[in-house]
């Protein structure tokens, strides 16, 4: 199977956002089938966009500041916490590439399907982590009210 989706479409952060989202909600149900050769396929071509989301939602960052900018703008003494989450985030890329490769790569995929669904799971709870720690520091970005001064 070819990957017929153009990552180059998402042209927003929050259409690629968005598109994680809905891809990681197919990884879900790919994930709860029985193990076969269909499902790995599909499983790839779900992967596949996803990693090659990477570099376009790191190109939009940099398009509009960088990462978390809007956070920095206001606040630049957070960038000790930015930067941590940014690392985060790229662990997360790394991590996930390096799971797509794996179960490209497997010649078995239903002998180590649990193992690896695992593993896909687990890496699913921390993006929604992530996601939700990047939202909570621009929140508080957002309502810090930092009062008028004596």
């Amino acid at each position: 199977m070819s990957n017929t989706f153009s990552t180059s479409k998402i042209n927003t952060l929050a259409a690629c956002n968005e598109f994680q989202y809905l891809l990681l909600g197919d990884l879900r149900d790919i994930l709860e089938e029985t193990p076969d050769e269909s499902n790995k396929r599909w499983l790839l071509e779900v992967l596949n966009v996803l990693v090659d989301l990477m570099p376009r939602e790191r190109r939009l960052n940099e398009d509009s500041g960088g990462y978390m900018a809007e956070v920095l703008d206001e606040f630049p003494n957070w960038n000790r916490q930015v930067m941590r989450l940014h690392l985060k985030k790229l662990h997360l890329d790394y991590a996930l590439r390096e799971l797509r490769n794996r179960i490209r790569d497997e010649e078995s995929w239903v002998a180590v399907a649990d193992q690896l669904s695992s593993e896909l799971a687990d890496w699913m709870s921390l993006f929604h982590e992530l996601h939700r720690a990047e939202a909570s520091l621009v929140m508080d970005a957002m309502l810090l009210d930092i009062g008028p001064g004596d």
